[in-house]
């Protein structure tokens, strides 16, 4: 009796039992009001047809006996089917019966007062008039009918409606949870589904074209929760891939941290043994922890700068001009070709301006790195449509075919960029910083032909960037 399809049937069953039995009760009501009408009419009639022959003859015994022959003629002359038990009792003006019709029950004794022709009094037993003669001064006639107490068609139309109403009830109760249960079926495999769900398997869906067609509630559900399961599934796969990459750096910063800590260790046990008698061994393990050290400490500056970006941080953002900031970062590099190109007009962005200084220098540092002394590198300024666009392209070795997807990738180094230097986190920055700033970096290379790094930004609108905060 707990189960939905019971309390669906119990509910529905009891408003529609209440509703037939409310019908039941007005259209007994009704009924009734009509038989009251009907005998209120009887009553009406007798005493117009006893007055009027009271009117005419002047005797109330013919009245009493021609309306009892009257009444019959009249019903076998229309085919009415009225009751004949209406009864008519005339009286003189000291209360003696004159002539009275032959009945079972007392007259009800009611005075003119209470009920004057064409006025009829009910008593809940009675239906009673009076009526009075001006050609027969003094005489007073009563006519009145008695109620039964269950009238007879009134009793069938009750037992009528108790059979209807139990005949519903009984079809209700039977094919009501059969019903409900044809009704509800959809939802079970919306169940089989929430069952697989809570097992593990994020792939199940309810996946019924015909349930998810259906323009109702049930079609609502179901299509309800075969999203609610995709985006179940998402969560959890970018929750997995969210610590599938946190292992990985943990792992690669572990690695990365523990060779340069390693060498300082091994530098400090020569020191121990050879320092003091030695110094150019002193010497140079003390240069060579310093350059660890700071090896170490650009390594935890950058991951810093990944745990700040990860952590979307709000940064101050002003107006840039990205040519003259490009024009600063290659002067760090005197002794290079390093050739800027500007179509001469301004490049305004809205920026963190030591942000994108940073990603700047970086890829100007990187270009620098990869390419001869011999060789040219072209940084280039330029607007396209609503973006900035900056370009830094060098002649260097470039990026092999199999390494270009992985760029931008956290301590992704190419083998032909293995030096030692750097801890291949400076993409990766440069990338979540650009991004963070609504833009987009891109790279071309060949191997044996260079690199293109591109950068697009917005052009400034003096409108604060989505999700920075300008300062004011």
């Amino acid at each position: 009796m707990h189960t939905l399809r019971w309390r669906l049937t119990l509910w529905y069953g009891g408003m529609a039992a209440a509703i037939l039995i409310l019908l039941a009760a007005i259209l007994y009501l009704n009924a009734r009001a009509s038989l009251l009408d009907v005998r209120e009419a009887d009553v009406k009639d007798t005493a117009d047809s006893a007055s009027q022959i009271l009117k005419e003859t002047g005797s109330p015994d013919s009245a009493v006996g021609d309306i009892r022959r009257r009444d019959v003629r009249t019903v076998w002359a229309i085919g009415e089917v009225r009751r004949q038990d209406v009864q008519v009792v005339i009286r003189n003006a000291n209360g003696k019966v004159l002539a009275e019709t032959a009945g079972d029950e007392e007259p009800p004794g009611i005075n003119p007062s209470d009920a004057a022709y064409p006025e009829v009094w009910w008593d809940g037993r009675y239906l009673a008039t009076t009526f009075s003669s001006e050609e027969v001064p003094g005489v007073t006639g009563e006519v009145y009918a008695v109620l039964p107490a269950w009238d007879p068609t009134l009793r069938r139309l009750l037992l009528i409606e108790v059979i209807a109403v139990s005949g519903a009830l009984a079809l209700m109760v039977g094919f009501g949870p059969k019903l409900a249960e044809r009704a509800l079926r959809p939802l079970k495999s919306v169940s089989t589904v929430a069952g697989e769900l809570r097992r593990g398997r994020l792939e199940s869906r309810v996946n019924l074209p015909d349930l998810k067609s259906r323009r109702d509630e049930v079609g609502e559900v179901a299509s309800s929760f075969d999203a609610m399961a995709e985006s179940l599934e998402s969560l959890f796969e970018a929750e997995r891939e969210s610590k599938e990459t946190l292992r990985r750096f943990v792992a690669d910063a572990s690695h990365e941290l523990r060779t340069p800590l390693t060498s300082v260790l091994g530098y400090l046990d020569v020191l121990e043994e050879s320092g003091d008698t030695d110094p150019t061994v002193r010497h140079r393990a003390l240069k060579a922890i310093r350059e660890e050290g700071g090896r170490m400490a650009c390594l935890v500056e950058d991951l810093l700068v990944l745990a700040r970006l990860d952590a979307k941080r709000e940064m101050s953002v002003e107006l840039v001009d990205l040519f003259a900031l490009v024009r600063e970062a290659a002067d760090n590099y005197p002794g290079r070709r390093i050739e800027l190109v500007s179509n001469g007009l301004d490049v305004p962005v809205l920026a963190a301006p030591e942000a994108l200084r940073w990603v700047v220098s970086n890829l100007i540092s990187n270009a620098v790195k990869h390419t001869p002394p011999e060789k040219r590198i072209v940084v280039s300024v330029d607007r396209e449509g609503r973006e900035a666009v900056l370009r830094v392209a060098d002649e260097g070795t470039g990026i092999p075919e199999d390494a270009l997807p992985h760029v931008f990738e956290r301590f992704y180094q190419a083998e032909s960029s293995r030096t030692g230097e750097g801890s291949g986190l400076g993409l990766s920055i440069a990338r979540e910083t650009v991004e963070a700033l609504e833009g987009r970096i891109e790279v071309e290379s060949a191997p044996g032909e260079g690199s293109t790094f591109t950068v697009r930004l917005p052009l400034s609108e003096k409108l604060p960037v989505k999700g920075i905060s300008a300062k004011s």
